[in-house]
């Protein structure tokens, strides 16, 4: 059953340094040892109108439609997630591939076909992104239907190499 335990906290201090790490990995151009699992997000400070960036898992692809779909860890309280609700307009890494992407962020209904199909394909993981979001569960279809009410899922639609 879904159990709330916490506030989610982006990270502060030695954490963040840790989550910002893979940045490197990109910027040194060996985001291609991440494979399809992470994505280089640039988007633009919605006060500032600066270029700021991060690296987020990708929960799924639709490769047909040029679509991969990420999760707001930390929910509306994540920096690139206000930014990209300000601003659609991004620029994704995909291994070391830099495309023009729009983002959206999915309705109730599309998110939880998008959470369904990640938590069938790693069952592990939507545990981490649901305790990440301040959450527990078990992983059951009820679960991840319940959390997909609460978790944001992002749809970035890959419109061509910049």
């Amino acid at each position: 059953m879904l159990r709330k335990i916490g506030e989610p906290a982006p990270p502060k201090g030695l954490k963040l340094k840790l989550f910002r790490a893979p940045l490197y990995v990109y910027r040194f151009g060996l985001g291609f040892l991440f494979g399809e699992r992470f994505i280089h997000l640039q988007h633009w400070g919605r006060v500032s109108g600066s270029l700021k960036e991060a690296v987020i898992e990708v929960i799924d692809q639709d490769k047909a439609n040029n679509k991969i779909y990420s999760a707001s860890g930390f929910g509306e309280k994540s920096q690139w997630f206000k930014n990209i609700s300000a601003n659609p307009n991004v620029f994704v890494t995909s291994r070391n591939t830099v495309y023009k992407a729009s983002a959206k962020v999915l309705q109730e209904c599309e998110a939880t076909e998008v959470l369904l199909r990640y938590a069938k394909a790693n069952p592990k993981s939507i545990k981490g992104v649901a305790k990440l979001s301040g959450y527990d569960m078990d992983g059951s279809e009820q679960d991840v239907i319940a959390f997909s009410k609460i978790v944001k899922i992002v749809e970035f639609t890959l419109e061509g190499k910049a």
